[in-house]
This record gives structure tokens, C-alpha cells and sequence, in this order.
């Protein structure tokens, strides 16, 4: 019965492969948790697992039973169980292996992010111009359109400063309302935001286009600034069409450090100049530091 060894080395080699929760980056196992659930995953890959000693048992019962036989008859006979009892486990196992395969395609779509780099998350209002502004300033190439969520899930980029790299990361865009009511694509946000930021950077949009006004950008920028520990900077987005009184009323809510357009990175590199001498530069001579305090 050498198709049952085969399906049961393979049914093993699935269940092993996938990550075990416990051992990845809170990051990494708060997402799979918040998309998938970490109940759900953690029985998949157990019942796709143990699934391989039951085809061992299923197979050593019917290599039993052949060797055994009295006569032909039984012989076909063992055989014949021995496929159909194989068939109802994998049967039984379909919904179990259709999950998996999700999950599969569900972390090949992550990004590889690395928790030990210096990392800025950009965050706010959907539509606000946070990917053209990732875009921008990083090497990465988000998907950048005209209507809210566009960004569906988190995008990674970098930027190289004399060998070193600092990551960027364009997060889905938030409302503002509270963490248990958000979605999928907004809890990928928060979890940024709470494990990886180094820095975080609020884009605001001080004109109508966006569709969230300025007192919804203004409570999510403070629930940002008092629900998170990494520091929080603000930048004025779309100052080629925002109006004057637009833009005084969003200096005087936000205090931003830069104003750009991301139309055509306007100001954006002057931004990112800022960030990265401010908070970038203390957390690596830091970092330096404590290395060679280490040896």
C-alpha cells in the first residue's frame, strides 16, 4: 500500500510547513489571528497533521488484511476498503485542506517585514493619499486610484541610508470608530501601528475629496497620538487644490511638520528628511550603541 505512504508523508509535510504561531513575531500571529483567527489555524494544520497517522493506521490495517487474505476474494476485497476508507478521510479532510490552501495564499501575500528595522508606518483616513505619498518617498509601488480602500492590505517599502534600510509601510486606511467594529483590512492598520512603528506618520486631507472631514481625521489622529506608543507626526496632503482657509484650519487642528502633494511629491522628500534625522537617526546611534556596549 505505497499510495497510503505517500499520502500520508505528504499530508506531514503540509502540516509542518506552515508556521507555527506561537513562534512568529506578535506582529505576524496577531494578523493571522485577526484574518484568519488563531483557533481556525491552529486547527487546520492540526487535523491536516493528524490526518497522516490515520492513513498510517488505515494502511498498515489493510497491509494486514492482504497478507492475511485466504483467497482472492478477500484479497480484492482488503483492497477495495482499504481505497474507499483513504477516499472518505480525504473527503472528510476537504474543508480542512481547502482552509489551508486560503492560508497559504493569504501569507504569500505578506510582505516580508523585518520586526528589527527601523520602521516608518504611514496611517490615516481612507483616500487621504497615503500610498501616493508611500510612493513618494519609498520603493514602493502601491496601487494608487481615486476611491477610498484602495489599499487592501499593507504594502512594505524601504529606503537605503549608507547600507542601512528603513522601512516604510502603507497601511490600509482607518475610520474612526472603535477597534472591536473595524474590519479585517483596518486591523491590519492597527496591528502596524502597535508592533512595527518606529515612527508614525498621519496624512491629512484638508479638502472635501477625501469624504471624511476634518473633525473624523482630527479623532482618529488623537486616538493614534494617545493609543499608541510610538511618536506621531502629521502632514498636510493636496496643498496644489486645498484652499487657504482649508489649509489654516488643518494647521491650526494638526500642527504638521510638512505640507505636500503627493500629485507630484511636492514637499515629500523634505518631509521624509525630517522624519528620518529626528527619529531615525537617534534609534540607530542607539542601536550602535548598545552593540558595542554588547561586546
Amino acid at each position: 500500500m505505497s499510495s497510503g505512504k505517500a499520502i500520508a508523508s505528504i499530508l506531514r509535510e503540509m502540516a509542518l510547513r506552515m508556521p507555527f504561531l506561537d513562534r512568529l513575531h506578535p506582529f505576524y500571529r496577531e494578523l493571522i489571528d485577526a484574518v484568519i483567527g488563531a483557533r481556525a489555524y491552529k486547527h487546520v494544520v492540526a487535523k491536516v497533521g493528524n490526518a497522516n497517522l490515520a492513513v498510517k493506521a488505515i494502511a498498515k490495517e489493510a497491509i494486514t488484511a492482504v497478507r492475511t487474505a485466504p483467497d482472492k476474494k478477500a484479497l480484492l476485497d482488503a483492497r477495495r476498503m482499504y481505497k474507499a476508507r483513504i477516499i472518505d478521510l480525504l473527503n472528510d479532510l476537504r474543508p480542512e485542506l481547502e482552509k489551508m490552501r486560503e492560508i497559504v495564499v493569504f501569507l504569500r501575500k505578506l510582505p516580508s517585514i523585518d520586526p528589527e528595522l527601523f520602521t516608518i508606518v504611514v496611517a490615516g483616513a481612507p483616500n487621504v493619499g497615503k500610498s501616493s505619498f508611500v510612493r513618494c518617498v519609498s520603493t514602493a509601488k502601491p496601487e494608487v486610484a481615486e476611491y477610498p480602500f484602495t489599499t487592501k492590505q499593507i504594502h512594505l517599502g524601504h529606503i537605503f541610508l549608507r547600507g542601512d534600510r528603513v522601512q516604510v509601510i502603507d497601511t490600509p486606511g482607518l475610520l474612526d470608530r472603535p477597534l472591536s467594529e473595524r474590519n479585517q483590512i483596518e486591523k491590519q492598520a492597527i496591528l502596524a501601528l502597535r508592533h512595527l512603528a518606529g515612527v508614525i506618520v498621519f496624512v491629512v486631507d484638508p479638502t472635501p475629496h477625501s469624504g471624511y472631514s476634518l473633525e473624523m481625521q482630527e479623532r482618529l489622529w488623537r486616538e493614534i497620538k494617545e493609543g499608541f506608543s510610538a511618536p506621531a507626526v502629521a502632514v498636510l496632503n493636496k496643498i496644489d487644490i486645498a484652499t487657504e482657509e482649508e489649509l489654516e484650519k488643518a494647521r491650526a487642528i494638526f500642527a504638521p511638520i510638512g505640507e505636500i502633494s503627493t500629485l507630484n511629491c511636492r514637499g515629500t522628500k523634505e518631509v521624509m528628511d525630517y522624519v528620518l534625522q529626528k527619529y531615525y537617526v537617534p534609534a540607530a546611534l542607539e542601536k550602535l550603541r548598545a552593540a558595542a556596549r554588547g561586546r
